[in-house]
């Protein structure tokens, strides 16, 4: 069964322009000695779909093992979209009272039509995780 790529673009296309809220990504640059600036650059915008993804993570102590589940952050957006903005891991972008840094992008089933740009929660030891 073939896939109607045009259809599900339409459907991703529809779905940001309802629901997409427009994120800011910002990047620090590095002086002549290799060193991180102290404020970071505008890297651009793109409209996206906040969600989160559950992972489990395994604790093995002794003969016991614990299963613990962590949400991974994730912005669903245009594969072309997140491709113009030629985004790195390192990445910056602030929504709510939270920093994420971007930990990567994923091109959905290889169709170049909608990526997942993976988020990970800067720890700054000033905010609290809620």
């Amino acid at each position: 069964m073939a896939i109607n790529k045009e259809f599900e673009a339409y459907k991703i296309k529809r779905e940001l322009k309802r629901s997409g809220i427009e994120y800011q990504f910002e990047r620090f640059g590095k002086n002549e000695f290799g060193e991180l600036n102290d404020t970071p650059s505008e890297v651009g915008k793109l409209k996206g779909l906040y969600h989160e993804e559950s992972s489990n993570i395994q604790i093995i102590t002794g003969d016991t093992t614990q299963v613990r589940t962590k949400k991974i952050p994730m912005i669903l957006c245009l594969y072309e979209d997140a491709a113009s903005l030629f985004l790195k891991v390192g990445d910056i972008i602030s929504f709510g009272i939270k920093t994420f840094k971007v930990t990567g992008v994923v091109n959905i089933q290889e169709w170049s039509i909608i990526a997942d740009i993976s988020l990970e929660v800067v720890d700054d030891g000033l905010q609290a995780e809620l």
